[in-house]
């Protein structure tokens, strides 16, 4: 608190604000108050509008097996983790293909075969669970670069049951899509007020700039913009999981919604993105 003082006077600002997910102690407060900054607090709301954008319902609440992370542990000893958001998870369970012998099953089937060992227990209380392969197993598919092809020797699964929304209505969409409003709260004044993140802008001055890639991050899609004619931005969606599948597509969207995504910086995530982006060009 003290360091962002410091810099609201070096840049000569008429007044600061500062916003925070995790709140503020009091002595951030009180140095707040002495120096006349805004301290904002911001939380998701705990409830998601499904009618208006689905036409759909909250069920009864239940027990459900949740799977928080998955990671291959190869017989050279190298660990690789599926990718955490459930969605990719999903996609990615349903197309890693182990093969020992003539015998080859998906990730997902061997898991499942292993989920009578996974369900019961507490709720919230996650286990670590080890599920050893057959020697001669192997990982064969998918060939992506992500996930390495070599010798497996076992799998871990961090699992446990939790207390979960069932959702009702007409038609089938990834649970990811619905985003709670933003609650934003003034601490001195305890003024509350509610934002929807649908359309919400992520940044300044945003432009879409051809040969770059670009983030929703709210849904985790990932874009590259191929060129600009105008007000319209022809661009890929490079990496998109949605309901278990990875979706690609080409598309155009008009420059003065550049605001909604946020340039790739992250090494890792640009050259796994280079290798999606050839897959979709051919």
């Amino acid at each position: 608190m003290e360091s962002f003082v410091t810099k609201a006077a070096d840049a000569q600002a008429h007044h600061a604000v500062l916003a925070s997910t995790s709140g503020f102690q009091q002595g951030a407060q009180d140095v707040a108050r002495k120096h006349n900054m805004t301290l904002i607090h911001v939380t998701e709301s705990s409830d998601i509008d499904l009618s208006s954008m689905f036409g759909a319902q909250w069920g009864e609440p239940t027990d459900a097996l949740h799977i928080q992370f998955i990671d291959l542990e190869y017989a050279d000893g190298e660990k690789k983790r599926l990718p955490e958001q459930a969605h990719a998870m999903t996609c990615y369970v349903e197309h890693v293909v182990l093969q020992c012998g003539s015998e080859r099953a998906t990730l997902n089937a061997m898991v499942q075969a292993y989920s009578p060992g996974l369900v019961g227990g507490d709720i919230d209380a996650y286990k670590d669970h080890v599920i050893a392969c057959p020697p001669g197993t192997r990982v064969i598919e998918p060939d992506d670069g992500e996930i390495p092809l070599k010798p497996l020797s076992s799998v871990h699964v961090r699992a446990g049951m939790t207390r979960a929304k069932t959702l009702n209505g007409p038609t089938m969409f990834d649970p990811y899509l619905p985003v709670p409003d933003l609650k934003v709260r003034n601490v001195a004044t305890g003024e509350e007020r509610i934002f929807s993140q649908d359309g919400l802008k992520l940044g300044f001055n945003t432009e879409f700039t051809a040969g770059t890639f670009y983030e929703q991050p709210r849904l985790a899609h990932f874009y590259y913009c191929d060129h600009v004619e105008g007000d319209i931005a022809t661009l890929y969606l490079v990496e998109s999981f949605q309901l278990g599948r990875l979706i690609r597509a080409k598309l155009t969207v008009k420059t003065e919604y550049a605001n909604l995504y946020v340039p790739v910086a992250d090494r890792a995530t640009l050259q796994r993105l280079q290798r999606r982006l050839a897959e979709v060009k051919g």
